[in-house]
């Protein structure tokens, strides 16, 4: 290599690498320079790299660090969204939001006082205070589309319900329980559900609600949501969906059911099959021929992202279009009120209508309530979600065997008795079931 490179080094100063050199002295001299200026060259080179290589560390560990510090703050502000952020709950917020109005010199301390002992005698006994309950609307709404309402051709309402606004309490996450008063009150009027309801003959206060939440999860309902929320909701401003409400449902052995409208059926993001499913729900054995039908049903919980309401009705216009009626959380009694008084031209009604434009969410999920639950079918519903009964439903599908099932629950163990019509398919299931 040392050669070669004083080949090269000789053609550059004229000189043959075969040829007599007379000065070789002053040629060695001449090499180990530029093999000097060589190896500083590579040693330079080399430095370069390694600050190069360090600054682009430091910039990807720089990078990094903000991310991480963006996700944080993304998760911490997605925990003060839905009520995950261990700020307190419905008590809290409320005397919080009342000793701000004292501050401001909006409310008296007497009257704070007087407030927070009869918020703490709810909490106590569990009970919603009524406050912020209008009663009526439903038969206000039967006498006024009697009367007149010229473009309307069909209207279905569901039985009483009683509409629930968010107060100083829940205001900005309390939409999914107060839309579950709205459902109970209606429940409660209806003898079909007397058995289910015996221990809930009033409505229950938000921070109730989140204890009877926690009770159907330790029952065994929706285990994988109530992971979501660590188990637990009471004490929390944690937003609550239609899975809550239909566990918290069937664990009052409420039959339901939820349906999902994943995706808009209609031009401009529009939900066409949301409004017929609706009307299919109200006007089932309600086939009359009367403009005004005050059904035996059960209103229906609707559910979108950020946002619940509860549906107490459906029209029919004369032009065949349909038009939704809906009790919004969001909508104050003073509000709510003006219905019980309608004027001729219904502008009131503004506050309940929603027609097939104004709902396009990307998704919509309805709880709809259809009967009462025997305790073997509540069982049973406990057990859906298990891996073996999933097996066996599939198993029951491809044989259509007839059979009857006994459950008995010990702890966290369930023993399962079946008879079958064929011996063959008890051989298959216990198969299944040890593998």
């Amino acid at each position: 290599m040392v050669e070669a490179n004083k080949h090269v080094l000789f053609k550059k100063l004229g000189f043959l690498a075969n040829n007599e050199v007379k000065h070789s002295s002053i040629v060695n001299l001449l090499f180990k320079s530029s093999i000097l200026e060589c190896y500083s060259w590579v040693d330079g080179n080399i430095r370069d790299l390694e600050l190069a290589q360090q600054l682009q560390t430091e910039e990807d560990e720089r990078q990094r660090s903000e991310e991480d510090k963006r996700e944080r703050e993304e998760f911490k502000k997605l925990q003060r969204q839905y009520g995950l952020d261990n700020s307190g709950g419905y008590k809290q917020q409320y005397l919080k939001n009342m000793e701000k109005e004292v501050d401001k010199g909006s409310m008296q301390p007497f009257e704070y006082h007087k407030r927070k002992a009869e918020l703490m005698e709810c909490l106590a006994f569990g009970i919603d205070d009524g406050k912020t309950k209008t009663s009526g609307v439903i038969e206000a709404l039967c006498k006024y589309y009697q009367n007149d309402n010229k473009d309307v051709r069909r209207v279905w309402l569901s039985t009483g319900v009683d509409h629930f606004h968010s107060s100083v309490g829940d205001r900005g996450w309390g939409c999914g329980y107060r839309n579950f008063q709205m459902l109970l009150s209606s429940l409660l009027q209806n003898s079909l559900y007397n058995d289910c309801l015996r221990d809930t003959t009033l409505i229950p206060s938000i921070p109730k609600i989140q204890s009877m939440i926690e009770d159907a999860w330790r029952e065994g309902f929706d285990p994988h949501g109530a992971s979501h929320f660590n188990n637990r909701l009471r004490g929390s401003k944690a937003w609550i969906g239609a899975c809550e409400i239909y566990s918290l449902l069937t664990s009052l052995r409420i039959k339901c059911q939820i349906i999902d409208f994943h995706k808009p059926t209609g031009a401009m993001g529009t939900h066409p099959r949301l409004f017929e499913w609706i009307l299919h729900y109200y006007s089932t054995d309600n086939e009359g021929g009367a403009k005004v039908v005050c059904t035996s049903k059960p209103p229906i919980y609707l559910q979108h992202q950020g946002h619940s309401r509860t549906v107490i009705g459906i029209e029919e216009k004369k032009n065949k279009t349909l038009c939704l009626l809906l009790f919004d959380p969001g909508c104050p009694s003073q509000e709510m009120q003006k219905l019980l008084k309608q004027t001729s031209d219904g502008t009131s009604l503004k506050l309940l209508r929603k027609f097939l434009g104004s709902l396009k969410e990307k998704q919509y999920q309805i709880v709809a309530v259809g009967g009462v639950l025997s305790l073997e079918e509540k069982a049973v519903s406990i057990l859906e979600n298990s891996f073996c009964l999933r097996k066996f439903k599939r198993i029951c599908i491809f044989f259509n065997t007839q059979m009857h099932m006994c459950i008995w629950l010990c702890g966290d163990f369930f023993f399962f008795f079946f008879y079958f019509n064929h011996f063959t398919f008890l051989i298959l299931f216990c198969y299944l079931i040890l593998n």
